[in-house]
C-alpha cells in the first residue's frame, strides 16, 4: 500500500504540468494495473499494452516488450515507462547546454549506485570528479534533477565565499516539520537570524570556560581505558571515541550526566545512533524526495523519526524548567538558548533589511538536536580515523607522545592553551580530516540566475550545486599521493601552499561548520589525554584500507576500526 501510494503520487507530480489533460486516464490506469497484479499478472501486462504512453515510447523506440519494460519485478509496467518518458525528456538538460558528464539512467539519473545502496552519495560525486579531469564542471542527475558538480576551485570559492549571497541555502532537506528549524536546514532570513545569534556559543572565551566540563569526560575516558585494557582483547575504536564525544556533548550542551561510559542500556546512546544508523524506509524516502522533491511531504511522511524530535523537545523543557529564572552558572549550550528564549525574539539587522525570529522551545529543541548529532559523530569519527591511521605509523605516534608529554609537562597539565601548543598534533588531526572528510560533499542552491565568472554557464534559478569535498582532498593536483597519511602536508610551511577551498572538511565561508572549533578542542584534548597515558598498535581485525560504509549518513568504516589498546 505505501508503494503504490508512493508511486501513485510520483506519477501525478511528474505529469501535472506536461500531461495535464491525460494524466486522469494514466491515474485510472494504474490503479487499475495495481489490482490487477495481485491476481492477474497477464491482464495486468494487456491493459499497460493499450496505454497511450507506450504508443509514443515505441515511436522513440524503447523496446517495450523487454522483460524489465513488461513486468518490471512487482511494479506496474505503466510506473516504468511513465518515468522512463519523464526521464528522456529531462535527461537532455546538460546535453543542450554543452556541458558534459555520465550518460544517465531512466529515473534515478546518475545516483543508480546510491538508490541500490552500493555506494554513498560523495563517494559517488568523487568518482565523478576523478572521471572528467579536465572539466571546470560537470552536469549530473540526481534521480531526474539536473546537478551541476564543481571541480574547479575558483567556481567553488565563488559560490561558498564571493557570491554567497546567492548560494546561501543547501537545497535538500534530511528533516522535516518542526525538526527542520535548525541551523542546518533553515533557509533565508530564518538562517542569517540563527547564524548571528547563535556564533557566539563557539568563540574562544566560551570554548575556555566550557573546558572543566571536557575534562571531567576526559578522566572517564581515561578510567573507561584502564578497565578495558584489563581485558587485552582487540578494541572497536569508533565505539570508544563515541561514548567520550557524547560524553562531552551530554555535559557542556545539557549539563546533564549522559554515563556514555555506562555498560547498561543508555537512552543518550540509542537517541544518538537513532540519529545515524536510519531505517531503510526513511532513508528510501530521504532518497525519493531528493529525487523528487516535496514529495514525502505531500505524501503526509516524514524525512526524520518523529521520536527523536519528541526526545529533544522533553529534554529541552524539562531543562528550561529547571533552570528558568535562576542564575546562568554553566554558561553551556542551553545557559546561552534560554538566555536567547528570554529576549523572545531575537534580531538581526542587515544592510538594508531587518530579519527577526521567536526563540520558542521548539526552535531550541531543533538546535538541541543538531548540536548533538553534530558534535557526537563528526569528532567521534575523526578521533577514530586518527588512532586507525597512528596504529599504523608508529614513527607518528611517538611524534604525538613526545609533543603531548612535553606541551603537558610545560603547562602544567591539559588546558585550552596546552592543546593550542600542540602543534604536531593538530598536523595529524588537520591529516585526517584531508584524507577522511567525515561530510564529503556539500551542496547549495542557486537563489536566481547566476552566471560563472569568465564562463559561458549560466545557472537557472533553483538550481542544485555540489561541492565535491572528498574528491578535491584525494586530489594528487593539490595532494601528491593522496592515500598516503602524511601529516607534514600541513606543516606551517606547507599549509601556506594549499589553495582556498581545496581543505573544506568543515565547509567554508559564512555557512560553514558553526560547531568546528568546538569539534577540533573536544578531539585534540581528547586524543592527547588518550595518547600521554596509551599507545594503538595494530590488530588481526585492523584493516589497512578501510572499506566506506555506503549506508552511513556521514563517512563511516563499513567493517568498524579495530585497534589493540596498550598501556604505556
Amino acid at each position: 500500500m505505501f508503494l503504490s501510494h508512493l508511486i501513485q503520487t510520483i506519477i501525478r507530480q511528474i505529469f501535472a504540468q506536461r500531461y495535464r489533460q491525460s494524466v486522469s486516464a494514466l491515474y485510472t490506469s494504474f490503479r487499475a494495473t495495481t489490482r490487477l497484479l495481485i491476481t492477474d499478472l497477464d491482464k495486468a501486462n494487456n491493459l499497460v499494452e493499450n496505454n497511450f504512453i507506450l504508443t509514443r515510447l515505441r515511436r522513440s523506440g524503447l523496446d517495450v516488450g523487454a522483460p524489465w519494460a513488461r513486468r518490471g519485478g512487482r511494479v506496474p509496467s505503466t510506473v516504468t515507462v511513465v518515468c522512463h518518458d519523464y526521464s528522456h525528456r529531462n535527461n537532455s538538460y546538460w546535453q543542450k547546454r554543452n556541458v558534459v558528464g555520465p550518460t544517465p539512467a531512466p529515473v534515478v539519473g546518475s545516483f543508480g549506485p546510491v538508490f541500490l545502496r552500493k555506494t554513498s552519495p560523495d563517494q559517488l560525486i568523487s568518482e565523478v570528479y576523478k572521471k572528467y579531469p579536465n572539466e571546470k564542471y560537470v552536469g549530473i542527475y540526481q534521480g531526474t534533477r539536473p546537478v551541476l558538480v564543481l571541480r574547479d576551485i575558483e567556481l567553488i570559492k565563488q559560490v561558498m565565499i564571493k557570491d554567497f549571497t546567492q548560494f546561501q541555502d543547501r537545497g535538500f532537506k534530511i528533516s522535516d516539520g518542526e525538526s527542520e528549524q535548525n541551523l542546518f536546514s533553515v533557509e533565508g532570513d530564518t538562517w542569517r537570524v540563527l547564524r548571528h545569534r547563535l556564533t557566539p556559543i563557539f568563540t574562544t572565551g566560551k570554548l575556555k570556560t566550557m573546558m572543566p566540563l571536557v575534562l571531567r569526560s576526559v578522566d572517564k575516558l581515561l578510567k573507561y581505558t584502564d578497565e578495558i585494557v584489563e581485558k587485552n582483547v582487540d578494541h572497536e575504536i569508533r565505539s570508544l571515541a563515541s561514548k567520550y564525544t557524547l560524553d562531552v556533548i551530554g555535559s557542556c550542551a545539557f549539563g546533564v550526566d549522559v554515563d556514555a561510559f555506562s555498560q547498561n542500556e543508555n537512552v543518550y546512546r540509542e537517541v544518538a545512533n537513532r540519529i545515524f544508523q536510519v531505517g531503510f524506509k526513511i532513508r528510501f524516502l530521504q532518497i525519493i524526495n531528493a529525487f523528487f522533491p516535496g514529495i514525502v511531504q505531500k505524501l503526509g511522511l516524514s524525512l526524520t523519526d518523529p521520536d527523536l524530535f519528541g526526545f529533544f523537545m522533553n529534554l529541552v523543557n524539562s531543562i528550561i524548567k529547571e533552570r528558568e529564572g535562576k542564575p546562568k552558572i554553566r554558561k553551556d549550550f542551553m545557559d546561552f538558548m534560554i538566555e536567547l528564549r528570554e529576549e523572545g525574539r531575537v534580531i538581526r539587522k542587515g544592510d538594508e533589511s531587518v530579519a527577526e525570529l521567536e526563540m520558542n522551545d521548539v526552535i531550541i529543541a531543533a538546535q538541541a538536536l543538531v548540536f548533538y548529532a553534530g558534535g557526537f559523530e563528526t569528532s567521534s569519527a575523526t578521533m577514530s580515523f586518527l588512532l586507525h591511521e597512528i596504529s599504523q605509523n608508529q614513527d607518528i605516534q611517538e611524534k604525538i607522545y613526545k609533543e603531548v608529554s612535553a606541551v603537558i609537562k610545560k603547562h602544567g597539565g591539559l588546558s585550552y592553551e596546552a592543546i593550542s601548543d600542540m602543534r604536531y598534533l593538530e598536523m595529524v588531526f588537520d591529516e585526517t580530516l584531508r584524507k577522511y572528510p567525515i561530510v564529503g560533499l556539500l551542496m547549495r542552491q542557486s537563489g536566481y540566475e547566476y552566471t560563472f565568472t569568465d564562463t559561458k554557464l549560466s545557472l537557472e534559478k533553483g538550481l542544485l550545486v555540489f561541492i565535491p569535498v572528498y574528491g578535491l582532498h584525494h586530489d594528487p593536483k593539490y595532494y601528491p599521493d593522496p592515500e598516503k597519511f602524511d601529516p607534514e602536508r600541513f606543516s606551517s610551511e606547507n599549509k601556506a601552499k594549499i589553495p582556498s577551498c581545496a581543505y573544506i572538511p568543515f565547509g567554508d565561508g559564512p555557512r560553514n561548520c558553526i560547531g568546528m572549533r568546538f569539534a577540533k578542542v573536544q578531539s585534540m584534548i581528547g586524543l592527547a589525554a588518550f595518547l600521554n597515558k596509551f599507545k594503538v598498535e595494530a590488530c588481526a581485525k585492523t584493516k589497512p584500507k578501510l572499506e566506506v560504509d555506503p549506508t552511513a549518513l556521514t563517512l563511516a568504516s563499513k567493517d568498524g576500526i579495530w585497534a589493540n589498546i596498550k598501556r604505556r
